[in-house]
């Protein structure tokens, strides 16, 4: 069994399209390394009024907000959620996020491992 809380893992900068997004981390909490042969745990923190871009990728994934507010866009629709809110984000949907809270914006993401 692994148990870890973020603050042991190293925040990493997240990467669009080649560029980094300046003030978007990521730690990777449950990952194959750990065993984990299926799914993987991610825990995103973004700073106030950061977006991250509009972007699509073949696999699902389902969002869980921990800290803040945010604008989910997937394709034409747009949801604002807060903490304590999950969202589940389809296959192959364009999607972004937008922090509109007044502080940090704390979410965890699940992932599936997919042969793409």
């Amino acid at each position: 069994m692994k148990t870890v809380k973020p603050q042991e893992i190293k925040a990493e900068p997240v990467e669009f399209n080649g560029t980094l997004i300046p003030g978007v981390t990521i730690r990777w909490l449950i990952k194959r390394e750990d065993g984990a042969d299926k799914f993987a745990m991610r825990y995103f923190e973004l700073e106030k009024g950061v977006v991250i871009p509009e972007h699509s990728h073949p696999w699902e994934h389902e969002i869980f907000v921990l800290e803040g507010k945010t604008i989910i866009t997937e394709g034409e629709e747009a949801r604002t959620i807060e903490a304590g809110t999950a969202a589940y984000i389809k296959p192959n949907a364009p999607h972004s996020y937008k922090n509109i809270g007044n502080g940090k914006l704390v979410f965890l993401c699940i992932i599936p491992y997919t042969k793409v």
